[in-house]
């Protein structure tokens, strides 16, 4: 029996061992074939979706701007090497690609005590209109027209002496009695410039935070009562329709939302019939409104059938309006913060920063040359870009960028004017974005707001169209190491844009349809 057993374990082990390498060759093989089942599934299908572009569009993107106040004539008086860039860095593709330019038409800086400040009034003493008075300004005005930046906005800090209560052109307000006058001299400016300069002004405000006299002098201010606004407005409208008729107004750009706007706005919009001569109701945000306030004053808007423009912030030193210079992505993030809270909260239509160009390092460049890349107590956060103010004595003549300017241009490079806004939604707390839409097209801003040390992210975000692939045209990052650089792990797969986002940081993507799969 024993000899039994042994016959037959030999054979069950000469059988088995031809039988286990069958087995395994066709384990393998099955396997094989199911991995690459999975692979070609995976490579078919759309990726999972974590985030989605809303279908329904919110208001229009009339455009992004600065100001050319007071940093015209410094820049004026450097070489033309200097004037050329500023053209380029503020309105060429390769830079921010402005589509708004704020002018400032100066009331002749009497009792200004800044000399840098005092902007020359093309109205002479006699009465006539010297319209080379503000040779520097003009310029910039023009370059922008060269480079076909959409609207010239024309506003005032202050109208000349003689139509101020002190005849000043600061700490004083518009009188009553010169209104009429007043709205005549505005009408001549915008003609003369046409005509005389080949400037055509498409906005014109005429009152710069009429809430402030500017009383301490250092730079141009006129009040504007409530009770006077309507009047101002509906007068200058009257006159321009008869006169200059290519000519819309935006007012009354006051400086606060929560304490000023908000509380004044129904006591004079509807006088004098104002709103109807109204294109924009221009408004700054130098309480810096949290979205609960924002979201008040889009209601009012609405109610009020008005839409608006953010037409002036800067100078936020990390808690309130003050001193502070800071170049890095810390205001980085704050400004792209910002913007996105305008545009979606606010639900306005533009946003213009305050100066382009400040002098306000709080350093010296020619002693210490990696100060203009850190942050002080004694600049300003008032500029996109900066300059030397002893550029005079020391010959420095450089131009100092900040993370402010780069992110800024996230935005303007991207949001086309007369694209529509789209609210994105699932997005990974820390995280916001805002898109835009326009000929079937799509462009999207990803805010990662998240802890430094948080880890990267993958985000898939579906975009709302019938369309089914979309090709990459476009994309910039900017963070605390990059200024406009590439965007990691970007790529569409069918109609989903793919990228990775890493925290503090700010991200640029714009897709277009495709016939290529």
């Amino acid at each position: 029996m024993s000899q039994l057993r042994q016959r037959f374990a030999r054979r069950e082990g000469e059988f088995s061992k031809p039988l286990l390498v069958v087995l395994i060759a066709s384990l393998t093989l099955v396997g094989f074939l199911a991995v690459a089942r999975v692979a070609q599934s995976n490579r078919s299908q759309v990726p999972a979706v974590n985030a989605v572009i809303s279908a329904n569009a919110l208001q229009s993107v009339d455009g992004f701007g600065a100001s050319g106040a007071w940093w015209s004539g410094p820049i004026y008086s450097m070489s033309a090497a200097v004037k050329d860039k500023v053209g380029t860095l503020l309105f060429a593709k390769s830079g921010l690609q402005l589509s708004q330019f704020r002018y400032n038409i100066g009331g002749g800086g009497v009792g200004v005590s800044t000399p840098w400040k005092r902007a020359p009034t093309f109205l002479q003493p006699n009465g006539t209109y010297n319209f080379n008075a503000d040779p520097a300004g003009t310029y910039f005005a023009k370059m922008a027209e060269k480079y076909k930046v959409k609207d010239i906005i024309a506003f005032v800090n202050s109208a000349p002496s003689p139509f101020t209560s002190n005849h000043l052109s600061c700490a004083g307000h518009l009188l009553s009695s010169q209104v009429d006058t007043y709205v005549n001299y505005l009408v001549n400016v915008v003609i003369g410039m046409k005509n005389d300069l080949g400037i055509t002004v498409d906005y014109l405000s005429p009152m710069n935070e009429p809430d402030s006299s500017m009383a301490p002098c250092k730079q141009e201010g006129m009040r504007v009562p409530i009770f006077l606004r309507a009047r101002l407005v509906a007068r200058l409208g009257q006159a321009l329709a008869s006169r200059a008729p290519w000519v819309k107004i935006i007012a009354d750009e006051t400086s606060q939302v929560a304490s000023q706007l908000l509380p004044e706005i129904n006591l004079w919009i509807n006088r004098d019939n104002a709103k109807r001569y109204i294109a924009f109701y221009a408004h700054h945000t130098y309480d810096y409104p949290n979205a609960k306030t924002l979201s008040a004053m889009a209601d009012t808007f609405r109610d009020l059938k008005l839409h608006s423009w953010m037409t002036e912030i800067c100078c936020f030193n990390g808690t309130r309006f003050g001193y502070q210079y800071d170049p890095t992505m810390v205001q980085g993030m704050w400004l792209a913060k910002t913007i996105f809270n305008d545009f979606f909260y606010g639900r306005d239509s533009a946003f213009q920063w305050w100066t382009a160009i400040s002098p306000n390092l709080g350093c010296e460049p020619t002693l210490d040359p990696q100060c203009p890349y850190q942050a002080n107590l004694l600049g300003r956060n008032d500029g996109l870009i900066y300059y030397d103010s002893n550029y005079q004595t020391n010959g420095n003549q450089s131009l100092y960028l900040t993370k402010r300017y780069y992110v800024l241009g996230n935005y303007s490079k991207f949001f086309q004017v007369g694209s529509r806004l789209h609210q994105v939604t699932g997005l990974p707390l820390g995280v916001e974005a805002l898109a835009a839409e326009k000929d079937n097209s799509f462009s999207i801003v990803v805010t990662d707001d998240r802890p430094p040390s948080s880890p990267p992210i993958h985000l898939s975000i579906l975009v709302p169209s019938k369309l089914q692939f979309f090709k990459v045209t476009g994309d910039l990052l900017t963070n605390a190491t990059v200024s406009w650089g590439k965007v990691p792990g970007v790529t569409t797969n069918h109609n989903i844009i793919q990228l990775t986002s890493n925290p503090q940081s700010v991200s640029s993507v714009s897709v277009a349809p495709s016939q290529v799969r």
